[in-house]
């Protein structure tokens, strides 16, 4: 692990210091990887409700973001909320090169509040796939961007098949977390053009913490800066976030 490793971390600021940007820095700082964070947006929120989104505006942070971009190693992009936050990231990305950038879709927050609404859902596989993200959602996040039903997902093949479909919409990989799953041991399956899916497993855990989403692809995101590919740092990701749950936060 090395300090000189920089990784760009562009998401929300929660009010609670549970998710977004607070989140980035805890998992990405417990790797010796040093983050750079640009919010997109100051929430607030808390654990029943997101109570305000607070925006910024797209050409803001987009600034702020190019002027850092050159020196960073790799780039994690949370909240993006709404449509012209969208298209201000596809835009930054034209300038990252062959450097990994990882995607985690903010959809909807836990507590149920949608961030994003149908047009943006649109620009996300239109527009932002394309740019060949490694891609971390959620179950529910990858129905809504495969366009299936979330209760088909319990079964292994629909989730290989909705990984497939979010690859051939131009993500590099697909890291398919299985936290919203019912089955134990929990499931993570990773995909990837021109592989075998490839399944991680490991002891499903009691209790849920908020923000683990955040920091299971800020922990892929800084070893795959260091070097990693993404098996690798997704199982270095799954077993951060397991002691995360396990030890209430204290990792």
């Amino acid at each position: 692990m090395s300090a000189d490793i920089t990784l760009l971390c562009i998401g929300g600021v929660d009010s609670s210091g549970a998710a977004g940007l607070d989140a980035d820095r805890e998992a990405a700082e417990s790797t010796g990887v040093k983050p750079i964070l640009i919010p997109t947006a100051y929430t607030q929120q808390d654990d029943q409700a997101v109570h305000a989104l607070g925006a910024r505006e797209p050409e803001e942070w987009l600034l702020e973001a190019r002027a850092v971009l050159a020196r960073c190693d790799g780039i994690k992009i949370g909240l993006l909320p709404g449509p012209e936050h969208i298209l201000a990231a596809v835009e930054l990305l034209g300038a990252l090169g062959d450097r990994h950038w990882v995607f985690d879709p903010v959809i909807e927050s836990s507590s149920g509040f949608r961030f994003l609404n149908t047009r943006a859902l649109g620009l996300l596989r239109e527009e932002l796939l394309p740019m060949g993200p490694v891609l971390t959602p959620n179950l529910n996040e990858a129905a809504l961007l495969a366009g299936v039903e979330f209760s088909g997902l319990a079964a292994r093949e629909k989730r290989v098949a909705a990984a497939r479909n979010l690859i051939s919409g131009g993500a590099e990989s697909v890291v398919l977390k299985g936290g919203h799953g019912r089955e134990n041991p929990l499931l993570d399956l990773v995909s990837r053009a021109g592989h075998e899916p490839f399944w991680i497993e490991r002891s499903r855990i009691e209790g849920s913490r908020r923000g683990t989403g955040c920091r299971f692809a800020t922990i892929l995101a800084a070893h795959l800066a260091q070097g990693a590919d993404v098996t690798q740092a997704a199982e270095h990701a799954g077993a951060w976030v397991a002691r995360y749950v396990a030890t209430c936060g204290e990792v």
